[in-house]
């Protein structure tokens, strides 16, 4: 019986693996052992109808030379060691400078959401004397990550957009919302949620926080998670250093805004260049909005 892989985790080693081999001056030990194991594990998920990164491109590129090997382990290590290191560092050099180039696109692309988002928050605190600014974490816990790829993460976002959308209940009233899909060592998928209201019709965050994390659980049946940040002990490190950025947030209290302004921008930090997705499950997949 096969064990099931768990696409976020093989995609990162992956990617990581394929930048050692690009960098290094001398071929690893075991290096063919640690290759054969990554395409085997890759061969489980591996989709041809999804988009990837680079990176993870070079290791396609070897198990489609290697068609019809990666379901005998040993035979696929039989087969590989016939190719010479050399061989195979070159090639993930050349998906790996491609890999660089769309990383620092990606980095491009997230310092333009940062100012758009900052530019629409700096608008609405304007407009309103007060606003409730929401922030919660949406994600899946490692015991059922290795049921969770990318097309399961899009199908659920692609749900919980539909309520934002059409303010369905506990998103009743929003005045603005911005969310941002990553992927992360630790936490696979998740999505970074920022919900605003205006401060007269709602005015406590950790009930909104906790509702959605309650909806979140039954759109993926049970299998979510969620993150309040707005509990007493995760406030208490910002508040503690002047930099508490939810929560009410009131027009005229310039360090309240101003901590707020710079809190949104973690939604779309461009340095969090580890938490790109590594495949999308089209090309132009959208990673914020």
């Amino acid at each position: 019986m096969t064990t099931a892989v768990n696409e976020s985790k093989i995609l990162i080693e992956i990617e990581n693996f394929v930048e050692n081999i690009s960098i290094t001056k001398r071929k690893p030990r075991n290096f063919y052992d640690q290759l054969s194991g990554l395409l085997v594990q890759f061969d489980q998920i591996y989709n041809p109808d999804y988009s990837y990164m680079p990176a993870i491109e070079a290791m396609i590129e070897l198990l489609l030379d290697l068609e019809g090997y990666q379901d005998d382990p040993e035979c696929l290590y039989e087969r590989l060691i016939k190719i010479s290191f050399e061989d195979i560092q070159r090639d993930f050099k050349w998906h790996y400078r491609r890999h660089k180039r769309q990383l620092r696109d990606h980095r491009h692309s997230e310092s333009e959401n940062t100012r758009t988002l900052v530019g629409r928050m700096q608008e609405i605190s304007d407009k309103y004397s007060r606003i409730l600014v929401v922030r919660v974490d949406l994600a899946y816990p490692l015991k059922y990550q290795n049921q969770i790829g990318i097309q399961q993460f899009s199908d659920d976002m692609d749900v919980l957009r539909t309520r934002l959308r059409d303010q369905d209940k506990v998103f009743k009233g929003l005045i603005e919302y911005a969310w941002a899909l990553e992927q992360g060592v630790d936490k696979g998928y998740h999505c970074h949620l920022l919900l605003v209201y205006r401060g007269s019709e709602r005015r406590n965050a950790y009930s909104v926080a906790d509702r959605v994390g309650k909806l979140w659980k039954n759109i993926t049946e049970e299998q979510g998670c969620h993150f309040n940040c707005h509990t007493a002990a995760y406030l208490k490190q910002f508040t503690d250093r002047n930099r508490l950025g939810i929560g009410m947030i009131h027009r005229n209290d310039p360090d309240e805004v101003d901590n707020m302004l710079n809190t949104v921008t973690y939604l779309v930090r461009p340095e969090k260049e580890s938490q790109h997705l590594r495949v999308k499950t089209r090309k132009r997949m959208h990673t914020f909005g």
